[in-house]
């Protein structure tokens, strides 16, 4: 027995019980089931705009939800000193992998996890020390 599953931009699929599921939905952050409409309607040549869309939306909107809800905050945000150290460092100059692994090693033994390795070449990536300073939030008079 199949049910009809409405989704955003006019989406309309017939599914099984279990493919219909919340749980199928959600599992794996809703990739399985956006990852398995998209091969269904791929393979069928049906893979329209819309239904690229909605299947675009169905993972926003379950990432949203994660980040709200239930995930933790980022190395980024738990080390914010040693990114401020490290963007230092990289506005310095100093190399990019030496400045990592120092840092690292310094931390190695911390209670809390240090940042990967791959979240602190993000930090360099992201270059924020390269943007101009944001402006102070004006203070309204009482």
């Amino acid at each position: 027995m199949t049910r009809v599953r409405e989704l955003t931009h006019g989406v309309r699929v017939s599914l099984c019980q279990g493919h219909n599921s919340i749980e199928f939905m959600r599992r794996n952050g809703g990739r399985d089931f956006v990852v398995t409409l998209l091969r269904i309607w791929g393979a069928q040549g049906c893979l329209t705009r819309s239904r690229s869309r909605a299947l675009d939306v169905h993972l926003a909107a379950l990432r949203a939800t994660a980040t709200r809800l239930t995930r933790a905050r980022p190395g980024s945000y738990a080390w914010p000193r040693l990114r401020r150290e490290a963007e230092d460092r990289f506005a310095r100059g100093d190399g990019v992998i030496a400045t990592i692994d120092r840092l690292r090693d310094r931390h190695a033994r911390d209670h809390a996890k240090v940042p990967t390795v791959r979240t602190m070449r993000r930090w360099f990536s992201q270059g924020r020390w390269l943007r101009p300073a944001e402006p102070a939030p004006l203070q309204h008079a009482a």
